[in-house]
Formats: structure tokens, C-alpha cells, sequence
């Protein structure tokens, strides 16, 4: 059966065939509108209905245009952001990987204009540690409770530098000169002064007191990175180890395994602490009897 022309499918109301006009018999599409006052085109009145009995659809309204975000600036180099960049560098690469050209490109810069603030990597060094130092709590020294300000400012001291990678290297060798650092030694040593120590033993207690912390703080820096499951399970592993050393062979040390192997760091820490502390009293009080004795201390010895 061939179908009849009625069957034919139709023509979308609207549109036209190419060539055709619109007296067609088909409504054409509404001429845009000309420019409105403001620049833009407004909008064509809708057409009337169509062959079929369907309105075509006006034209769709402009898109908006999406605004570029402005370009990030930045930040003016000064001391102070050169510092923090490299805290931030020292965190990630260690004592060793720190450099200037590392620190300027993480700031967007090249290393030559880092030398307009900093003359070197030295001198970088210096003002990280002095940086890292101005973040210890500093209290008035108190007579009262001057071997307990020693215990947290020393715990403290170590903490910060154990946080940031091999941050301890920095400060070894160097004699305090910097601002925070100087300030920090000012009160450090006001309160061995509180407790009563001589001018000699705190002078040179001081100095045996910063190497043991960060001796401690580099230490335990090395396993801040360190997965938590296999550092316990290495410590159990060295337990185990001294647990089971041949007592003939090795009479002192398993004796005394248990002790070593049974304190945490914050124990061993305060331990050191502690006879440090006894240590600097004794030293100074012997200064006192030999005073007393006629037998006072010759500086050129």
C-alpha cells in the first residue's frame, strides 16, 4: 500500500525550505531588534503562532561574560617573608636542602633578589634559628621555681626545633647575636641566676644546656617523619633485641636493659635535664667552698 500524501511528515511550524519566502505559508523567524539605549540588542517580541498552532521561540538572551580572576600577587619580599619561606623549604628538604635559590623559587622570585635582604645562605640560617627561638615562651625568672622555668623552657625549646626538620643544625656553633636569640639567652640565663649558680657556672652551663637540647631535638627530629606503626614497631624490635642478649657475653647491659629500653624520650629528656641541672649546682657550690677555702678559681685555667 503506497501511503497518500496526508502521510507525509511535516515541516516544523517556523522554519522554511531553502529558497522559500516567507509568504510560504510558514511564519519566518523574528528579525532581531536593533540596538537598545544601553548597547545591547533587545530582546524580538515573541512571533505568532505558527502553521500548526506552536509560537516559535525568541531568540535566547546574551550570556554573561565570566570575569578572569585577577592574577595573584606577590608577596613584597622583606626579611621577614624570606624567613617564613624558608622555615617552610627546611621542612620539606632538611638542613642540607635549603638554599637561596629553593627559598626564591618558592617565593616567585629569582635567588638575586633575595640578596637585597639576606647576604647568604649563612646569614638565612642564622635568622631561621633566630626565628625559631622567638617562639619559646619567655617568663621573668623566679627563685622560686627557677629549676622548673629551666625544665619548660628547655622542653619548649625542643619541641619547636624537633617540629621542623634538622632545624637543631642551624643553631649549632653559633653564638647568640641575633635579636630573639639574644633575648631568649638574656632570660635562660637570668634564671640560672635565680637559682643561684656563680657567673662562671652559668656562663658555661648555658652553653652545655643549649647543646643538650638540641642534640635531643635533632635526635628526635629524625623520626618526625616516620611512620607511627613501623617506629613502634622498631622500638619493639630493639626491646626484643636487648632482651635477648647472652647475659655471660653481655653481664652490664642486659642488667640494665630493662632501663634503657623502658623509658620514652620526654623521660629521658627530663632525666637529662635533671643531672644537668644537679650538675651546674654541685659545679657552682664547689666554686663557693674553694672561695671560702682561699682556693678561688683562676680564670686563665
Amino acid at each position: 500500500m503506497s501511503p497518500s500524501s496526508s502521510s507525509q511528515p511535516k515541516r516544523p511550524a517556523g522554519r522554511r525550505r531553502p529558497g522559500a519566502d516567507a509568504t510560504d505559508g510558514q511564519a519566518a523567524l523574528p528579525a532581531a531588534s536593533p540596538p537598545s539605549a544601553g548597547g545591547r540588542a533587545a530582546l524580538p517580541a515573541a512571533s505568532p503562532p505558527a502553521a500548526g498552532g506552536q509560537a516559535a521561540l525568541p531568540a535566547a538572551p546574551p550570556r554573561v561574560a565570566r570575569r578572569r580572576p585577577a592574577a595573584g600577587r606577590k608577596p613584597a619580599l622583606s626579611v621577614a617573608v624570606i624567613v617564613a619561606a624558608a622555615i617552610e623549604v627546611l621542612d620539606e628538604t632538611g638542613y642540607a636542602g635549603l638554599t637561596m635559590r629553593r627559598v626564591a623559587e618558592r617565593l616567585g622570585t629569582g635567588a638575586a633578589s633575595l640578596y637585597a635582604h639576606v647576604s647568604g645562605r649563612e646569614e638565612l640560617l642564622e635568622l631561621v634559628f633566630d626565628a625559631l627561638v622567638g617562639q619559646v615562651k619567655l617568663e621573668d625568672p623566679d627563685p622560686a621555681r627557677w629549676r622548673e622555668q629551666v625544665h619548660r623552657m628547655m622542653r619548649d625549646f625542643r619541641d619547636i626545633l624537633a617540629s621542623h626538620t634538622d632545624a637543631a643544625l642551624a643553631g649549632l656553633g653559633r653564638v647568640p647575636t641575633t635579636p630573639q636569640t639574644l633575648a631568649a639567652a638574656e632570660v635562660f640565663t637570668g634564671v640560672l641566676r635565680a637559682g643561684g649558680l656563680s657567673n662562671r657556672v652559668i656562663a658555661l652551663g648555658f652553653d652545655q644546656l643549649i647543646l643538650y637540647v638540641s642534640a635531643s631535638a635533632y635526635e628526635a627530629g629524625l623520626y618526625r617523619r616516620a611512620d607511627p606503626a613501623e617506629l613502634e614497631r622498631y622500638f619493639a624490635g630493639v626491646h626484643a633485641f636487648y632482651a635477648s642478649l647472652p647475659p655471660g657475653r653481655y653481664p652490664v647491659l642486659t642488667s640494665v636493659a630493662p632501663d634503657m629500653t623502658g623509658a620514652d624520650g620526654d623521660d629521658r629528656f627530663e632525666f637529662g635535664l635533671n643531672v644537668l641541672i644537679a650538675g651546674l649546682e654541685a659545679a657552682s657550690a664547689a666554686e663557693a667552698a674553694d672561695r671560702q677555702e682561699g682556693r678561688g678559681h683562676d680564670p686563665g685555667r
